[in-house]
């Protein structure tokens, strides 16, 4: 091991000194967690409450919870126990000085803070101010005073690895120092880098829905994913992570992102896509996806089909959709009644009118099926009263016969017989009323119309959708298969049929949300109505406009009733001044209501390139040199990113016996780094150091808003490097307008 030298600063003793005391406290404090729950710091401990725990064993649990969360956020703290040093004067007070780490520390036996979370209030002084007057919103109010010192700190265990006071230019150096390293297999965490705007998304207060538009590299998913950890701080008296949710746009991306919430020191949030979410709630009425991905389809298709698909695709995206089904099963739950009421063996037991009062008023809370359930009960009450009317009926009958007969025949073997066959017939008559009381019951759903989601939702799309709609549809559904875009519809019929299951979320990350149709958000604004939502996306990057949005008021109103905020981030951190110069050219080209250009951080590298090449032969060649060449300079993650699934798999077969290469499918569920070879349609949300966009040649896109939205959205995955190649001719949507 190397020696270890300090820092050349003249305050590195002093915080070489602090930061040996600060690890001190550290360990005792793990010591005494360890001792305490029995549980070792480094150890992987779940605490689960058993369902039938009693009110004290469950506040026991949560206490044993919450001392184990504290270890693991103090083994964490021993690993890197801050990361910046503040001294600040507040108004007539004295001096204070503050160490930020990404976990808070206590000593709990002079409950002193000796660590501030980077949560905090007064990591505000930090995040969103320079030496000078400053103030900070604290829980007793605003503190104003003055910054007189911010020191950022790379430690590492007990070791001082470097320190330097911050101005702005030197916190422009130290944020272009982490953003020029080299990227890993996952997001990380950027709590020591977190800029003034991205501060302000971050702390938003929880009970307001925000709606952040964000430039391509802008950080909106990390940011995102550490507004939950600051509300799981500031509120964590009352909010648990099981009552948040992220909702991904696919698995591939939940696993891209799932380092980072961990990191944090936060478990347990519910990570999914909307589709798992579905299903979900669909539980066993669930039907059965087809695995397709519309984007593909409208890469590899024609302008006319993307149009005709397009149609379709907004409708069903629709809240007019939505209003549609409603209104259909709200008619709907009265057709399925038995017209004639409901009879047993000649016996009325229910008019219509009293069926229908029952069904549509008395149950209506309940969903359809359950509804046939709560009225069979009825309905058994009923016919057992009208069974033993009827028995009873049929036993004076036979009783007034046995005395005729006993009074018309003499005493003798014909009497008993005759009265023997008599009082038999009766039983057997009255066996043969419970039997048939017992088979009506049993037989009693079968007076409804089939009630599986399949069923309900072609009989609504036939009646109310158009040849369109129903041409796309029906096929699929012949086949006892679904799409995703029909997911929303279903939801809302198995709702209304069987229910969904109620969870009381309170708070809700979605993920490119320009992708969520205002069908999608309303259903579930709908079914967590307690849930305020933090959305994160970019209309620029709206691939899928004609199944998601292509303006913010499209939700505002409809979905919110006014009541969200919308934040900007136009500072791009992923790319170089020269990659986003290039990404924000060819978005100039078809640009999206209320647009804002991209604005890079001052990090400047190398110019990206745009080769055209007269064969395919020349072009893979020159691919194969490059990749070579930035593996050589010891980058880890490079994308080489074909437009359609079909060139992706082309390139695999001419690349994998001469590179480590490894082609990217669309059900693939975990992110790994290095040489990747990925579809257009996968690339969305993910960066790399290294992007090769294959062929962007004028046959391959077109001069069309899609393929510049799908473009755009390729320039702007690398952090470092980007290479743009082309046979024959390049696309029109590179050149300078």
């Amino acid at each position: 091991m190397e020696p270890y030298v300090l820092p050349d600063h003249p305050e590195s003793l002093a915080e070489a000194q602090h930061l040996a005391q600060v690890c001190q406290t550290v360990q005792r404090e793990i010591d005494k967690l360890e001792k305490d729950t029995g549980v070792g710091a480094e150890e992987e401990r779940i605490i689960v409450v058993p369902a039938d725990a009693t009110m004290d064993e469950q506040v026991m649990m949560d206490i044993l919870r919450m001392k184990v969360d504290t270890l693991h956020n103090l083994a964490r703290s021993r690993r890197q126990a801050y990361f910046a040093h503040l001294d600040f004067t507040p108004e007539g007070g004295a001096p204070e000085t503050h160490y930020l780490g990404r976990w808070g520390v206590h000593d709990t036996s002079t409950l002193d803070v000796v660590v501030a979370d980077w949560r905090s209030p007064v990591a505000n002084l930090y995040y969103s101010g320079q030496v000078g007057p400053m103030d900070y919103e604290a829980p007793d109010g605003k503190v104003r005073g003055e910054l007189t010192l911010k020191r950022m700190l790379t430690v590492e265990g007990e070791r001082l690895i470097s320190l330097f006071d911050s101005g702005v230019v030197s916190q422009d150096a130290y944020l272009q120092g982490v953003l020029g390293s080299v990227s890993s297999d996952r997001l990380k965490e950027i709590v020591t880098t977190i800029q003034a705007e991205q501060n302000l998304v971050i702390r938003h207060p929880l009970r307001q829905n925000l709606i952040v538009q964000g430039v391509a590299g802008s950080g909106k998913t990390t940011i995102a994913l550490h507004r939950i950890a600051w509300l799981l701080y500031a509120f964590r008296d009352t909010l648990r992570p099981e009552q948040m949710m992220i909702l991904a746009p696919n698995p591939l991306f939940l696993s891209y992102i799932s380092q980072v919430l961990p990191d944090l020191g936060v478990e347990r949030v519910i990570q999914t896509t909307f589709a798992g979410l579905c299903q979900s709630w669909m539980g066993k009425h669930a039907p059965r996806m087809q695995l397709v991905s519309r984007l593909e389809e409208k890469l590899t298709g024609t302008e006319a089909s993307r149009a005709a698909m397009g149609e379709v695709l907004r409708r069903k995206a629709s809240l007019d959709m939505k209003r549609s089904i409603e209104a259909f099963l709200d008619g709907y739950q009265a057709e399925i009644l038995p017209s004639n009421g409901l009879r047993f063996g000649g016996h009325t037991l229910y008019t219509p009118e009293e069926v229908q009062d029952i069904f549509l008023k008395q149950l209506r809370p309940f969903p359809l099926a359950q509804r046939i359930d709560e009225l069979k009960k009825y309905i058994k009450k009923r016919l057992l009263q009208v069974a033993e009317a009827m028995k009873a009926a049929m036993d004076k009958m036979a009783q007034d016969r046995l005395t005729l007969l006993l009074s018309s025949l003499p005493d003798g073997e014909e009497r008993r017989a005759r009265a023997r066959k008599l009082l038999q017939s009766r039983d057997d008559r009255m066996a043969e009323i419970d039997q048939r009381a017992k088979q009506y019951l049993k037989e009693f759903p079968s007076l409804f119309p089939d009630l599986s989601l399949l069923t309900v939702y072609r009989t609504y799309l036939m009646r109310h959708e158009s040849q369109a709609v129903q041409e796309a549809t029906l096929p699929l559904l012949d086949k006892k298969r679904v799409q995703q875009e029909d997911l929303a519809a279903l939801c809302s019929i198995c709702q209304a049929v069987y229910g969904l299951p109620k969870k009381p979320l309170r708070h809700i990350v979605m993920d490119e949300c320009q992708d969520f149709s205002p069908y999608q958000l309303a259903l579930l604004h709908e079914q967590y109505p307690a849930a305020t939502f933090t959305l994160v996306g970019d209309l620029m990057q709206g691939i899928h406009e004609e199944e998601g949005i292509s303006d913010y008021r499209q939700w505002m109103e409809p979905v919110f009733g006014g009541e969200a905020t919308l934040l900007q981030l136009v500072t791009s951190y992923r790319n170089t001044v020269e990659i986003m110069t290039l990404a924000s050219r060819v978005a100039a080209r078809h640009p999206v209501p209320g647009q804002q250009t991209a604005r890079p951080v001052l990090r400047y590298g190398e110019e990206p390139t745009v080769t055209v090449y007269t064969t395919d032969k020349e072009r893979y060649a020159a691919l194969r040199q490059q990749v070579k060449a930035w593996l050589e300079e010891g980058y880890h993650t490079i994308a080489l990113i074909e437009k359609t699934r079909a060139g992706a798999e082309h390139l695999y077969k001419l690349l994998k016996n001469d590179l480590p290469v490894r082609l990217m499918k669309e059900d693939d569920t975990d992110y790994q780094g290095g040489v990747l070879i990925l579809p257009a349609a996968m690339v969305k949300g993910l960066e790399f150091d290294c992007v090769a966009v294959c062929n962007a040649s004028s046959t391959e896109f077109a001069d069309d808003p899609f393929l510049c939205r799908m473009l755009y959205v390729m320039l702007t995955r690398p952090l470092h490097r980007l290479r743009v190649l082309a046979t024959g001719e390049v696309t029109p949507l590179l050149a300078a307008k």
